[in-house]
């Protein structure tokens, strides 16, 4: 990946040559900031993990996702934890859902950030 940084704290993200994402920090914006594009980078493996589960228990997972909502600390110098509200289909038993919800949090992403961030969980 490689990260060019650009005019009004904009940068462009390009991996081996696909379509650039861009981040933004100053406001006006409508580009995602860094803080936000980790939270979709955590989002996005849980999702990840979930579904590879499924597949290996026989589970359809499809139509499962997880809201996220980043707790800053004071400054706004640092994420501190993640609210994160699991939404899995109707078709799950509650068993499942906690199940699944656990199995999320041993994606990469997770393991891969501090030991001190909070998870608050909900399971709908």
């Amino acid at each position: 990946m490689k990260v060019t940084l650009g005019q009004n704290l904009q940068t462009t993200c390009v991996l081996d040559g696909k379509k650039p994402l861009h981040t933004a920090f100053n406001n006006p914006r409508e580009d995602v900031n860094p803080g936000e594009m980790l939270a979709a980078s955590l989002g996005a493996c849980m999702m990840t993990m979930v579904g590879f589960m499924a597949l290996k228990h026989g589970d359809n997972a499809e139509g499962t996702l997880v809201e996220i909502v980043p707790k800053l600390d004071e400054k706004h110098s640092r994420i501190m934890g993640f609210d994160l509200t699991f939404e899995f289909p109707a078709s799950f038993t509650p068993e499942q859902k906690e199940k699944y919800a656990k199995l999320a949090q041993g994606c990469p992403v997770h393991n891969s950030l501090r030991e001190d961030i909070t998870y608050h969980i909900t399971i709908k």
